[in-house]
């Protein structure tokens, strides 16, 4: 590019500049509502696992009308229509041996020595690939999801461990 070229350009780039300035207003949303606002308004539904928590991976698989969600110990299969109905749930703990040996590496084996699952991952049509810290042993094991809408399957075949090293982190 020549000098006359770039002289050329400069007015236009200047333009440009100035347009950006203009926009310094910040995207503000047009409505705000508090939690409990949003449920008397709207009635939105909650869904909870007794016994757990860290709700950290979620996967929507809108052919299934499903949403996984993967937490401690558990890989939920929740219906997009509504959360409440037709929730399924497969426990996947840690093994016991492994809860131990990280209570002995100085872990609190009643929050840190277990299996967070996070990642769900789509793995074909009827299976997911599932991660989990596995009390400081990542692991991974592929979750049968089925075929059909109509009735959501969930399960697990334990004797198919992989090592999930790399995929999932150790620490919950």
């Amino acid at each position: 590019m020549g000098r006359a070229e770039a002289a050329a350009m400069i007015p236009g780039l200047a333009l440009l500049w100035v347009a950006g300035l203009g926009d310094t207003a910040p995207n503000l949303p047009r409505l705000r509502l508090s939690f409990q606002e949003l449920q008397a308004r709207h009635g939105v539904r909650t869904f909870r696992l007794e016994r757990t928590c860290c709700y950290e991976a979620l996967l929507v698989d809108e052919e299934r009308g499903r949403l996984f969600v993967g937490a401690e110990n558990h890989v939920a299969s929740l219906s997009l229509d509504n959360i409440s109905k037709r929730a399924k749930k497969l426990a996947w703990p840690a093994p016991v041996e492994w809860r131990e040996e990280c209570n002995w590496a100085g872990k609190d084996i009643g929050t840190e020595c277990m299996n967070f699952v996070k990642l769900l991952h789509t793995y074909n049509h009827t299976h997911l690939l599932a991660c989990g810290t596995g009390a400081f042993h990542p692991t991974c094991a592929f979750v049968e999801v089925g075929h059909r809408l109509e009735e959501p399957m969930l399960q697990l075949d334990r004797r198919k461990l992989e090592d999930g090293k790399g995929k999932t982190p150790y620490d919950p």
